[in-house]
């Protein structure tokens, strides 16, 4: 992700949100050669939680919050080929890449901030009305026909989608829960491969050197 040099004026920092996402787009690449879905979904998030770590030890108890999505479900993390550069481009792999990449993020951080006053949480939100899927809809127009009609109503609106997320950023006593995956602001099991404490540490180590960290916490 090049060279990142930032100038922080702030000295006190509580609760980083992690919200920012893409969904299903083409294949892109960023300038650092890394596919889309994957640098904005997983490696910016790390390499942004790393730089703050040190303000966030000073400001303890202090929370981290990743939106990961139940998509997450079924993903593996293919280390042998994460950008999809030896093998057919799959968007929808992609995304359950990514999503389960911010499962696994958020338990091996709970795991190296143990004891530091840093706390983890990773969510799924819910299916919600924004513009998330709109790359969807032009793959496949006749789910803009379905989303139109009225079970749009069963998806939630911006605000109810927000409420686990604000759930593990504020609620009193959820310290003993970091690492945990939420959803429908109450703690949920992730598939089986959100567990891989393995995988979690071997992510951790090949995210620090693509974006170019050598910290150990």
């Amino acid at each position: 992700m090049g060279p990142l040099k930032a100038r922080v004026t702030e000295t006190d920092l509580k609760v980083p949100f992690f919200l920012t996402g893409v969904m299903m787009c083409p294949k892109w690449t960023t300038e650092d050669g890394f596919e889309t879905q994957l640098a904005v979904n997983h490696l910016g998030h790390f390499l942004l939680t790393n730089l703050l770590l040190g303000m966030l030890k000073r400001s303890h108890p202090s929370r981290v919050v990743n939106l990961s999505s139940i998509a997450h479900v079924g993903g593996k993390i293919e280390f042998d080929d994460l950008f999809f550069d030896k093998r057919p481009y799959s968007p929808l792999l992609s995304y359950k890449q990514s999503k389960l990449a911010n499962v696994l993020f958020s338990r091996e951080l709970a795991r190296r901030m143990k004891g530091t006053g840093v706390s983890s949480y990773c969510l799924h939100p819910g299916v919600i009305r924004t513009e998330l899927i709109r790359h969807i809809l032009v793959r496949f127009p006749v789910l803009k026909i379905i989303l139109s009609l009225p079970c749009i109503l069963l998806m939630k609106t911006p605000w109810q989608g927000a409420q686990t997320s604000i759930y593990c950023a504020v609620t009193e006593g959820l310290e003993s829960k970091s690492g945990c995956y939420f959803s429908d602001c109450a703690e949920k099991d992730p598939a089986p491969e959100g567990k891989d404490d393995e995988v979690a540490r071997r992510l951790w180590e090949e995210s620090a050197r693509l974006v170019g960290l050598n910290i150990r916490h």
